[in-house]
């Protein structure tokens, strides 16, 4: 066993570039371990819990990059170091408005000076530091993109409020997912250019939609991501507001679509209240809240699920496009009856393992409705909802594997599939699940065959447990690199019943729970 170290000072990468590099790195053949990140010390801590903490890096800095390889020849280890280090400088693709150059500026002034016309900043560095630099950004007149995550609440509002302040939109933190100018930014998908503008405070919300406005023929016109957070009592809803405002102004935009986990009471009186004001059609779809909050305001349309809202939204703009409530077909309905009669009665439970907290949530909302009892690592109904154990499912459950406990000092599973492939294992293992419910999430930042390595880990699992249903959706469009057709067809070949949209397998996954109840 061979380990090999490189620090870089002052080199700063994203942490979403950082996290495909490692994941990468780690799947290649003698590599027991890789790992590329900056040298906070909680990631410092990280390595030393993996046993990847060697001495050449415990001096690494904040500003520090540290590049790790562990594998089972010296000469193994250098050489996958030094792939590490190329990566960092490869060329980038926008997913759809060409190819991005990277820039060697050092500093925000020097971007600058090579190019006025920069108007976003884009923040993927420890929390603690984001306030510092984003409030120097909205200084020179930036909007404010914030995918890191661990920023403090006041800093949050604080920056928030400095944005409104100048005219400029303050997206985060924990912002996964943006469009804008034609350009995909964090996890997004590629999309074709339209009339559709979407603010949500969820990533893989917006993404769902996305995948549905993308089915039905319809386009974007700009996606605004507004952080999870921004939707509490505390934050109030500021950049969701903004963003509502944002687009109603935007000549581009025919048709609102506004969508994300419910808000807290204050700030759902003011979003609905910003979104009513809007004189452009407006579709509003909260996981799990109440289609009356919405209809109590004159001239918004409600949605019962995410993929719906982004049909309605079509419907509205002008373009054909079923905005029914989905309904189970009667190939499924067959499907699920044959598999009843030929499981073990002691399967009874679902067992949902997502990379998507939005499409977490939506199982939760709408399994839940026929299915009582339904526990999460991230509940919808905080007071009573949350599992005992996160990393051992007892009853119904379903699991957020892009929650922090699971991707501290690690990749994200829409990034690194294998943690999530070896919890649909040990859900499938279990001798009381009856269905396993997941997602696939395609799309720019995602791995480049999600699907592929599911599908090898519910073929494993099918050769002990041939009785468990396993039931999956694909988010994605037929734009992204990931190639949509082919990772369902993946997914059926291993046995998998494929739903065309996530509110879709969620139906079928009830229906089954259903049958298991009549025996």
């Amino acid at each position: 066993m061979a380990l090999a170290v490189r620090v870089l000072s002052g080199a700063y990468h994203d942490s979403v570039k950082l996290m495909r590099i490692s994941a990468a790195t780690s799947g290649r053949p003698g590599v027991r371990g890789a790992a590329a990140l900056m040298g906070t010390p909680m990631n410092l801590e990280q390595l030393a819990a993996s046993g990847l903490l060697a001495e050449e890096a415990k001096g690494a800095g904040p500003n520090d990059l540290v590049l790790v390889v562990e594998a089972d020849a010296p000469e193994t280890a250098q050489e996958e170091l030094t792939l590490m280090e190329a990566a960092l400088t490869a060329p980038r693709t926008s997913g759809g408005a060409g190819p991005l150059a990277n820039l060697s500026a050092p500093t925000l002034d020097a971007a600058l000076a090579d190019d006025p016309g920069i108007n976003l900043a884009l923040f993927s560095i420890p929390g603690p530091s984001v306030r510092r630099e984003a409030e120097r950004a909205l200084k020179k007149g930036l909007h404010c993109l914030i995918f890191s995550d661990n920023v403090s609440l006041e800093d949050e509002v604080a920056l928030k409020r400095m944005g409104r302040e100048r005219g400029l939109l303050v997206m985060g933190p924990d912002c996964g997912t943006a469009h804008i100018g034609g350009v995909g930014l964090g996890f997004c998908n590629v999309v074709r250019p339209g009339g559709i503008g979407i603010v949500g405070a969820a990533g893989t919300g917006i993404q769902e939609a996305m995948a549905a406005i993308d089915a039905c023929g319809g386009g974007i016109s700009c996606a605004l991501g507004t952080g999870g957070r921004d939707v509490s009592d505390a934050v109030g809803g500021l950049a969701m507001i903004q963003a509502i405002e944002t687009l109603s102004e935007d000549a581009a935009t025919e048709v609102l679509l506004v969508l994300g986990k419910p808000p807290e009471p204050a700030a759902m009186g003011k979003v609905l209240e910003a979104a009513a004001q809007c004189a452009k059609p407006v579709v509003a779809h909260f996981v799990g809240g109440h289609s009356e909050d919405i209809l109590a305001h004159a001239g918004l349309h409600p949605a019962d699920s995410l993929a719906e809202a982004g049909g309605l939204a079509v419907s509205l703009g002008g373009g054909r496009a079923d905005a029914a409530a989905p309904a189970l077909d009667s190939e499924t309905r067959e499907r699920i009856a044959g598999w009843s009669q030929k499981k073990d009665r002691g399967r009874r439970f679902l067992r949902g393992v997502y990379t998507g907290g939005t499409l977490c949530a939506e199982a939760q909302a709408i399994v839940g409705s026929t299915i009582p009892g339904i526990r999460s690592n991230a509940p919808l109904d905080k007071s009573h909802g949350a599992m005992a154990d996160p990393m051992r499912s007892q009853g119904h459950a379903v699991v957020d594997m892009g929650d922090d406990i699971f991707t501290r000092g690690k990749p994200h599973p829409m990034i690194d599939p294998a943690p999530r492939s070896a919890r649909l294992l040990q859900e499938a293992r279990d001798p009381e699940t009856a269905v396993v419910l997941f997602d696939v999430v395609l799309g720019l930042g995602a791995h480049e065959d999600p699907a592929g390595e599911t599908a090898i880990a519910i073929e494993s699992a099918r050769e002990s447990s041939p009785d468990v249903l396993f039931i999956a959706s694909v988010t994605g469009t037929g734009g992204d690199p990931q190639g949509l057709a082919g990772q369902r067809a993946r997914l059926a070949g291993a046995g998998a019943l494929v739903a065309d949209t996530h509110a879709g397998a969620c139906l079928a996954a009830a229906a089954a729970l259903e049958e298991t109840l009549d025996l």
